[in-house]
């Protein structure tokens, strides 16, 4: 009876590491937890709370695979892992796992939002990333949503209620702070303030993609892909269908495992 191996993937970001555990194409349980200033100590802790949820113990895991920004940070002790494997390749490779039909995939992350194409066999063909002045929107979405007193799927809630369009002028993530909170201090509904900065994120996104060419299936991941309010906008201002992958932020985890099953 052949039995398939346990294997992990660990995708270490900027503001969140992602642990994924498989076995063979099974997902058997994921656990997230924040990157803060110890990347390495953020790893084994979503790593552990992972195997806790599966149940099983670290010795009984065959192969640790990383990801992300901070993947060399963990190669060596004590966590060891076996092979790292850059974000676009995890993407890429994660997307097509989660939707054999797929050929693009826009990761909205924490700090940086790309986008990746590839082929039937999840070959990258393109790669765009977003430019200087759209670094951490996810950041920024989360800073807003506790100015706000809510997390993120209750900023999403509040937008979603928005009834009048507010207009802005925001060019990046540094000023849009200011000028959302400049909008609630001129008596702007808190839902019509949301609503402005999901659409400011969007449209940072679209910008992006118009300099690549999409291919479809379009799909999208991370954290910020949960946001309803955001992929409310992103259909209509990249003109084109998508789809949002289940689990969003973990398919950079799931690419670092099926990158290496491919070896």
């Amino acid at each position: 009876m052949n039995i398939e191996k346990i294997l992990a993937g660990l995708d270490v970001g900027h503001v969140n590491t992602k642990a994924i555990i498989m076995r063979g194409r099974e997902i058997l349980g994921y656990a997230t937890v924040a990157t803060g200033y110890d990347v390495v100590a953020a790893a084994q802790i979503a790593l552990n709370d992972a195997l806790g949820i599966v149940g099983i113990l670290r010795d009984e895991l065959a192969v640790m695979i990383a990801t992300g920004i901070f993947r060399d940070m963990i190669k060596g002790p004590p966590l060891n892992v076996t092979r790292t494997v850059p974000d676009y390749v995890a993407d890429a490779k994660g997307a097509l796992f989660l939707n054999k039909d797929s050929r693009t995939v826009i990761d909205i992350g924490g700090n940086i939002q790309k986008a990746v194409r590839y082929d039937p066999n999840g070959s990258l063909l393109d790669v765009i990333q977003n430019d200087k002045c759209a670094d951490g929107l996810g950041m920024f979405y989360t800073t807003i949503a506790k100015a706000l007193g809510v997390n993120e799927e209750g900023l999403s809630e509040l937008a979603l209620q928005s009834t009048k369009h507010v207009s802005v002028a925001i060019h990046c993530a540094a000023s849009a702070e200011s000028e959302a909170i400049d909008l609630m201090c001129q008596g702007m509904d808190v839902a019509d303030v949301a609503d402005a900065i999901s659409r400011f994120i969007v449209e940072r996104v679209a910008a992006m993609c118009t300099c690549m060419s999409l291919s479809q299936e379009i799909v999208v991941a991370g954290g910020l892909a949960k946001s309803k309010a955001l992929m409310k906008y992103l259909p209509g201002l990249l003109k084109e269908d998508v789809s949002v992958l289940n689990p969003p932020e973990y398919v950079g985890a799931i690419g670092a495992v099926m990158s290496y099953r491919e070896l």
